[in-house]
């Protein structure tokens, strides 16, 4: 018989409640999303309220919302179980998932661009 192997990868899921829920509903959302990631075969490697933001423009008549970021390790399966959770989800007013397959690597680069910079000032003579 043929193994069947499941893909893992990196994404980024963000999300946008709606600003009058309060502190306890916020989490319970952002716990209810990251126990359905986990149920279907996903790793939590971060979670976080990011805080009420003010929209530069408005979203279903509303001005601002709470965000919500989770970074994971998922198989596809995660994506169409939190796809089909947020259709139903009236406290959600936007999402976004994205693959971040490289941020690894952009880390390393941007760590070296800093230690570039750092040298660089240090070893720069200082103006009279």
């Amino acid at each position: 018989m043929g193994r069947c192997y499941v893909t893992v990868r990196k994404y980024e899921f963000t999300w946008i409640v709606l600003a009058t829920l309060d502190e306890a509903a916020v989490n319970a959302n952002l716990e209810k999303y990251v126990k359905a990631i986990q149920s279907k075969g996903g790793e939590v490697t971060r979670k976080e309220v990011l805080g009420r933001r003010r929209f530069a423009y408005e979203i279903d008549k509303k001005q601002e919302g709470i965000y919500l970021f989770v970074k994971m390790n998922a198989p596809t399966a995660v994506l169409e179980e939190l796809n089909r959770m947020l259709k139903f989800d009236e406290d959600v007013l936007r999402k976004l998932i994205v693959l971040d397959e490289d941020w690894e690597r952009r880390n390393e680069e941007a760590a070296r661009r800093a230690e570039r910079n750092r040298t660089s000032e240090a070893s720069a003579p200082a103006a009279s």
